[in-house]
Formats: C-alpha cells, sequence, structure tokens
C-alpha cells in the first residue's frame, strides 16, 4: 500500500481537482526533500496525469508556484531538472487564456479533473493516508461558466453537495433505479455508478448493482456526460446498467407530449429515486420541471432528492409554490457538510450553506 503524508494528500487533491494554487497549502513543516520527491513522483510522472491532464494554464501556474516554494523553503535544494523542463515548456507555450486577439483574450481551455473521495463515512486518523482506500472520478470539462451556450458543460457547487450526501448514505441508490434529470457532464452520476458497484462488489452478491439514467436536453452535453462515464480510469465505466437519454420538460406541458414522455419515465426507466442538482436556476422553466416530478411521483411510491443553490430567492420561492400548488410534498434534508470531501468548484469559498437538499414525493 501507498501511504503518504495527509498534507502531501490535500496537495495532491489539489492538484487534481485544479485548486488555484492561492488557495494550497503548502507542506512547509515538512523536509523540502520529501515534498519535491513526491511531487515529482505522485504527480510530475504520474501516468494518470499523463493520460488526463490539467490545462496548460492550471499546469504553468502549479508549477510556477511550485519552484517558488522549493526554492524559497530550501534554497540549497537542486530542484529536479524535469521540474524546471515541464515549467519553461508551458511558460513558452501560447496560453489558453492569455493570448489576446482582436476580440479579446481566449477563453481557458478545457481540462481533466479528478476527484478524490471514500465510500461511506470516514474520519482521518493519524498523519498517514492509504492512497488505494479512495476512488477517483475524472472528467473532462469546460473551466467557463457558459460553453456553447450552456452552462452544464462544469460541475457546479450543488453537486458535490449532493455527492457527498449520497456517499455518506450509499443505500440510497445501491442497488436501485435511479434517474438523475440535468446531469451535465456526469460528475453525479459517476458517483452514483460508483457507488452501486461497490454495493454490489462481494464475491457473494450476484444481484445487479442497479441501473442510472443520466438525462438532459442538450445533446453535447449528454455526449460530454457519456464519454466521461465510460472513461477507462473512472470505475463506472465498468457499469452495466447505465443509458444516457435526452429529456426534454417541456414535453410534460404539451398535450401530444404527456402520454410518449409518461412511457419512458414511468415504463422504461421506471426510477426508485429521481436526483437533481442545480437544476432550478431559471423561473420559466419551474413548471416543466415541477409536471416532469409529478409524472413521475403522484400515484408511485418514489422519492425525489434534489440539491438547489439559492441563488435568486424569487426563484427558489416560484419553485417551492409550484411543487406545493402540483399536490407535492417538498420538505429540506437535516445535511450539512462538515468534513468536505470535494475541494474544487466555480462557487466553493469554504461554505456550502447556500445549497439545500430536498426530499419529494408524491401524496399519499
Amino acid at each position: 500500500m501507498v501511504c503518504i503524508h495527509r498534507d502531501l494528500f490535500q496537495l495532491l487533491r489539489g492538484y487534481a481537482s485544479l485548486t488555484p494554487p492561492n488557495r494550497l497549502q503548502y507542506p512547509s513543516h515538512l523536509q523540502t526533500r520529501i515534498v519535491h520527491d513526491f511531487l515529482l513522483e505522485h504527480i510530475l510522472l504520474s501516468p494518470h496525469f499523463e493520460q488526463y491532464p490539467a490545462s496548460s494554464d492550471y499546469q504553468k501556474s502549479f508549477w510556477k508556484w511550485v519552484i517558488s516554494r522549493l526554492e524559497q523553503t530550501d534554497p540549497e535544494l537542486e530542484v529536479d531538472v524535469r521540474i524546471y523542463d515541464l515549467y519553461l515548456k508551458f511558460l513558452n507555450s501560447p496560453s489558453g487564456s492569455g493570448v489576446s486577439t482582436l476580440s479579446g483574450p481566449n477563453p481557458p481551455s478545457q481540462s481533466y479533473v479528478t476527484h478524490f473521495w471514500k465510500v461511506g463515512q470516514h474520519t482521518a486518523l493519524g498523519d498517514s493516508v492509504e492512497l488505494e482506500e479512495y476512488q477517483t472520478t475524472t472528467l473532462l470539462e469546460s473551466r467557463t461558466m457558459i460553453e456553447a451556450g450552456t452552462t452544464g458543460l462544469r460541475t457546479w457547487l450543488a453537486s458535490f453537495v449532493q455527492a457527498q450526501y449520497l456517499i455518506h448514505n450509499p443505500a440510497l441508490v445501491q442497488g436501485k433505479r435511479i434517474l438523475e434529470l440535468g446531469a451535465g457532464i456526469g460528475f453525479l452520476g459517476i458517483i452514483v455508478g460508483s457507488l452501486q458497484l461497490h454495493g454490489s462488489s462481494s464475491e457473494s452478491d450476484t444481484s445487479s448493482p442497479g441501473a442510472i439514467w443520466m438525462s438532459d436536453v442538450n445533446e453535447s452535453v449528454l455526449s460530454r456526460c457519456k464519454d466521461n462515464f465510460n472513461l477507462a480510469c473512472n470505475l463506472s465505466s465498468t457499469h452495466p446498467n447505465m443509458r444516457c437519454c435526452f429529456l426534454d420538460w417541456s414535453a410534460a406541458l404539451i398535450p401530444d407530449g404527456v402520454l410518449p414522455l409518461t412511457s419512458l419515465l414511468n415504463d422504461e426507466i421506471d426510477a426508485d429515486l429521481v436526483l437533481g442538482s442545480d437544476i432550478v436556476f431559471d423561473p420559466d422553466l419551474i413548471p416543466s420541471l415541477v409536471a416532469v416530478l409529478c409524472i413521475i411521483l403522484q400515484g408511485h411510491n418514489r422519492t425525489a432528492i434534489i440539491a438547489l443553490t439559492t441563488r435568486n430567492p424569487t426563484t427558489m420561492g416560484k419553485f417551492t409554490r409550484t411543487v406545493a400548488d402540483r399536490g407535492l410534498v417538498l420538505e429540506t434534508l437535516d445535511f450539512r457538510v462538515k468534513d468536505w470531501i470535494f475541494m474544487e468548484s466555480l462557487e466553493f469559498t469554504g461554505d456550502t450553506t447556500s445549497v439545500s437538499l430536498y426530499r419529494i414525493t408524491g401524496k399519499e
């Protein structure tokens, strides 16, 4: 087993998730040579990061930060030439965000992002971390808020919060049929698929791990979602019952669309649990979203759990009123993140109180 100091592990997680260097903690209490050799072996020479690399922009800023810290903490240390060579390569190559054109700077390039996590609740003991105890989830995602006219090509804070809730409560998804609304690039679906496989991993367990349908209305987003789910480095790539499907909520409000939508949702998918994160952001979409939830939940023993970020209280108020008006039951789940698993999010500032988890059911 590979055991590393927990502060080096935090540095590894930070790099893998593209955490800005100014938010990383350099472990100055450790010998500089130990930090240097760790960075060389576990990051620069890592086969995983070679196959699924961080963007050039991020690597340039990260290695600039590393070199500065190494030289400051031990001026006598001879930094491996491969670290300098890599940094100079990025320094001398065109930057994804720094090259000015007639229309302004180019947007940041897409990047692979890797998240480390463990199944179930856990508490770190001592100063050592065993890497084999951790799962990794890797995605290719956009580094901008909007790309190609959609916000669905990156992972948002509510997805991280809901993923942590499910990791702490894996029985909710293991052996179950799951439908995710607004799946985006697949982060939550990959976590769910991995949890389902963990639930059926024992030799004596021959039951199905469950099934997962990841739905969205944007074909480009769905294509990226499927590609990410099936990345060879992700456990989810071995899942036997994964589907990506096009789902337009507006069909629930169109007379000619209700029947085929109902057949898809209740006959083909037949989900035990519906998931969704950050899917209430446009007030105009609320009636169609709630109509979809009504088709799934009313008259069935099913549950929806959704994670929502409150950006506009008016929008959230419209959602809760519409849910009640349509005869659904909404309750807030008591879940507060204590030990944060996932390090990187465009919106994350160390506070997750803007995200709430809700359980929605049909009236009995």
